[in-house]
């Protein structure tokens, strides 16, 4: 259960990623990350679809039934996740440029340091770049966990798979190694870090 002050600091975010004009994608529309006060994993995607936008809701339309139902399968309610991706703003079908994609880097790790996760689920090569800042392919880390330094010492497990996209173009392969992620991803237990807390000085942008 995240504490007053962890709510209070992600809706500080959510405010900054709703008036961000840091580059031209943001004419485009953006969805705010979604979350709950019982949100202790992340999920990160790479960019939200014009139906996520409408809404104002994450991994809505076929890619997202598809990973709805692989956490659901696994016994995860989405309310456990803070959901977010690469970049918070439509791209129109485009993968987002890497400025544009460093353009949000800052706000998808201040997200990552409140909510204290227990682990990160990546979903692809550019919700990576978040970690690695590279867009190589997924598939030569993808099914294991690796640990990342956000800064600060603050260490987060992160968990590498395919996009759910994916299964759109490969269904059978690509469900098969998606259970198979999700289901690991589950099972791996890790302690959860403290004293994470962001200063009022980390909110300045």
């Amino acid at each position: 259960m995240l504490s007053d002050k962890q709510i209070r600091m992600l809706q500080i975010l959510d405010k900054q990623v709703s008036n961000c004009r840091r580059c031209g994608l943001s004419n485009n529309g953006h969805c705010v990350p979604t979350w709950s006060s019982n949100s202790k994993y992340v999920i990160i995607g790479q960019a939200p679809s014009h139906i996520d936008i409408r809404k104002k809701t994450f991994f809505n339309g076929r890619t997202g039934d598809i990973l709805i139902n692989e956490l659901g399968g696994s016994g995860f309610k989405a309310s456990q996740f803070l959901m977010l991706n690469s970049v918070q703003c439509g791209t129109n079908g485009v993968n987002p440029g890497i400025d544009e994609l460093d353009n949000c880097v800052d706000f998808v790790r201040k997200y990552i340091k409140v909510i204290q996760p227990e682990k990160v689920l990546c979903l692809g090569n550019y919700a990576k770049y978040v970690f690695t800042k590279d867009t190589l392919g997924v598939l030569r880390r993808r099914g294991k966990y690796e640990e990342f330094d956000l800064g600060n010492n603050i260490i987060v497990p992160v968990f590498f798979t395919i996009n759910p996209s994916y299964c759109l173009y490969n269904e059978e392969h690509g469900l098969r190694m998606l259970k198979e992620d999700i289901k690991l991803f589950k099972d791996t237990e890790f302690q959860r870090y403290n004293n994470w807390l962001l200063s009022a000085e980390d909110f300045l942008v």
